[in-house]
């Protein structure tokens, strides 16, 4: 049986990697003031590389899913938009606030960020589709940051993936531990499913 295929097999439940590159024990809650919202496509929760799923078991009782694009059911923006907080959809649009700390003293918080998970194309045209979301305010990360996601192409190094951008925006609005902590266990997360992935049983770490 190919290495692939018996990973495929021996997965586990909770983080969806081969048994022997599990990073269940990493998973440990993080205290976060910030609520935040993932938006997230349906085609995203079929897939093991989505990061989404990371944000929610870290971030417990702050990071919630809303799941959109299910055939024959519309989304319902309400329960998103009844969290606390000051609502900030994390996006890069053309009308987007730099996160930083003149952003803080002008828009300060407590915050709720709402981030659109999927591959860009989907993230970009949520704003656009669901209503209640246009008028929020728009942030984005500064320019500089790059991904650090090895698991899917990207055009842009700017792309960063929602477990990314969740991490860097928390840093920013937050405290920079924070985000260290959250790109530990990431960093963490993308180096065993690399390993899971070519099947390479002899560095676990």
């Amino acid at each position: 049986m190919s290495p692939r295929r018996a990973g495929q097999i021996h997965r586990c439940l909770n983080c969806r990697l081969n048994l022997h590159f599990c990073v269940c024990e990493h998973i440990r809650p993080i205290e976060v003031q910030t609520n935040v919202s993932l938006i997230v496509h349906v085609s995203e929760l079929k897939l093991t590389s989505n990061t989404a799923q990371f944000v929610q078991k870290l971030l417990v009782n702050k990071a919630e899913m809303f799941i959109r694009g299910k055939m024959d059911e519309t989304f319902d923006s309400t329960p998103t938009l009844q969290r606390t907080g000051r609502p900030l959809y994390l996006y890069p649009h053309e009308d987007a606030h730099e996160l930083n700390g003149h952003f803080k003293e002008k828009f300060p918080g407590p915050y709720h960020l709402i981030i659109p998970d999927g591959n860009w194309q989907k993230a970009r045209k949520v704003r656009h589709r669901e209503k209640d979301f246009q008028s929020l305010l728009a942030v984005k990360l500064p320019s500089e940051m790059v991904t650090q996601y090895k698991l899917r192409k990207s055009q842009y190094p700017q792309w960063l993936s929602t477990f990314e951008a969740t991490a860097h925006a928390l840093g920013i609005l937050e405290s920079p531990i924070l985000r260290d902590e959250l790109m530990e266990f990431f960093l963490l997360w993308v180096k065993r499913t690399e390993q899971a992935r070519s099947g390479d049983f002899s560095h676990i770490q």
